[in-house]
């Protein structure tokens, strides 16, 4: 029913809005990794490099810690491709 009330460019500022809002996390390390580079690159993906980024958002932050951190590798191999690009986009170098 919402989404009759919003024509095309209200639906695509709202899904912008909600995709912001999941970039969100609950610990500030992500915080300053992902929103970031959410708010400089995503305009820039591929349509492809945007969904993986959309499904890495659904990924726990104890994941999203212990890749962005290199604690572990993401098993999906987009995923991981997605968390190099993030963390070379960001400047992010983390020691082994």
């Amino acid at each position: 029913m919402l989404r009759f009330l919003f024509d095309e460019k209200n639906m695509a500022e709202y899904d912008k809005l909600r995709l912001e809002w999941d970039c969100r996390r609950g610990m500030l390390e992500l915080d300053k990794i992902i929103m970031p580079f959410y708010l400089e690159q995503f305009e820039q993906l591929t349509a492809q490099q945007k969904a993986t980024f959309v499904r890495l958002l659904g990924c726990t932050d104890l994941q999203l810690f212990s890749w962005l951190f290199k604690r572990a590798q993401a098993t999906d191999s987009e995923l991981q491709n997605m968390i190099n690009l993030i963390l070379e986009k960001q400047g992010v170098v983390i020691e082994n």
